[in-house]
């Protein structure tokens, strides 16, 4: 990939980098920047999936 792909690919997973931020770092530090926002993602993907949702406690007013 070039500097333009992995800025690219870098905005779709964080839309608040800026693209003149981005442009001052090395390919090498893009590339493993976007692998970390990958990997992040693709570890929320998998928690979603199994994460249980908790009953709601049943309240009783008492006076």
């Amino acid at each position: 990939m070039n500097k333009r792909q992995l800025i690219d690919g870098i905005r779709q997973l964080n839309q608040t980098a800026q693209p003149d931020f981005l442009a001052q770092f090395d390919d090498e530090a893009l590339q493993q920047y976007l692998r970390h926002l990958e990997n992040a993602q693709e570890k929320r993907l998998k928690v979603a999936g199994w994460v249980k949702s908790l009953p709601r406690p049943k309240f009783r007013l008492v006076s």
